[in-house]
């Protein structure tokens, strides 16, 4: 990928996760809700997972990979949440999860942006 390519692919990457950042910021504690944000969060990380493995010489490959540990752990969680919601949705764990799911993908989303505004800071020092 040429240097103004990832450039290009990193500012509209962040200005995804800004947009993804304000949706989930704003979600209320509903878990119909929290399962629509996650599903948006992985939509993201697909985009997110490509981008950064073109740009993996500026990131560190342990950050990657402890993303894309969590996309799976949250797309596991959502599949559970949904099932249960499916099954019992008087189950007192639906609102637990679902708590639980919202306060990781707000916590994910914010460390998203501190890693795409750092390598986007990197790709311009570079370029």
């Amino acid at each position: 990928m040429q240097p103004s390519s990832e450039h290009s692919t990193l500012a509209a990457l962040l200005a995804e996760q800004r947009a993804l950042e304000t949706l989930v910021n704003n979600a209320g504690p509903g878990a119909e809700e929290a399962i629509a944000m996650g599903r948006a969060l992985l939509v993201f990380a697909e985009q997110e997972d490509a981008a950064f493995s073109a740009l993996s010489s500026l990131l560190d490959p342990a950050a990657q990979q402890e993303l894309a540990d969590e996309h799976q752990e949250i797309a596991a969680d959502l599949s559970l949440l949904d099932w249960l919601l499916q099954t019992t949705p008087d189950s007192p764990d639906v609102p637990v999860l679902t708590a639980s799911l919202l306060r990781r993908m707000r916590q994910h989303i914010d460390r998203d942006g501190r890693l795409l505004t750092r390598a986007a800071a990197l790709r311009s020092a570079a370029g």
